[in-house]
């Protein structure tokens, strides 16, 4: 029997639309659909108080196997080197 793990991995970023659609197309993953009672990710955003509207985006693959592909934005900028 296989045992599948679900994990995501998250990203600190500026832009976090613009670096989730670059790795979607880059890995074939693509934005899952919206949260229940909304019919898109731009309604569901527009809910959001502005300070957090387009503060995160994600990615998923369609088969299921890769992690999910969290990014955040953050103020400030890049202080150390990439961890994960």
């Amino acid at each position: 029997m296989t045992t599948v793990r679900k994990f995501q991995v998250t990203f600190d970023c500026a832009d976090p639309e613009r670096v989730a659609r670059f790795w979607c197309e880059v890995l074939g993953y693509v934005v899952p659909p919206p949260p229940p009672g909304f019919g898109s990710w731009e309604e569901f955003d527009g809910s959001l108080p502005a300070e957090d509207q387009g503060g995160a985006y994600a990615c998923v693959d369609p088969e299921g196997v890769g992690p999910r592909l969290f990014f955040q934005r953050v103020p400030e900028g890049k202080v150390v080197k990439n961890r994960v």
